[in-house]
C-alpha cells in the first residue's frame, strides 16, 4: 500500500512514527518541498508485509 501524507517537517515526523508503530514500512520517499504551498513538503510511504508473516493482514 502506497501512503501520501502532505504537510509541515513536524507533521511528517509525527505521523510517520505513527505509523511505524502500526503498519511495516518497506520505503520512504525522499521528502520535497510543495511548490505553491511554503513550509509544507509531500512524502510517499510503502508499507510491506512482515518478513516473517506469510501473506498480508487487510
Amino acid at each position: 500500500m502506497r501512503i501520501r501524507i502532505d504537510g509541515t517537517y513536524a507533521e511528517l515526523a509525527y505521523t510517520v512514527n505513527k505509523i511505524r508503530t502500526i503498519l511495516p514500512i518497506g520505503s520512504i520517499s525522499p521528502i520535497r518541498p510543495r511548490r505553491r504551498r511554503p513550509y509544507t513538503w509531500r512524502v510517499f510511504i510503502d508499507t510491506a508485509p512482515k518478513p516473517h508473516a506469510r501473506r498480508w493482514i487487510t
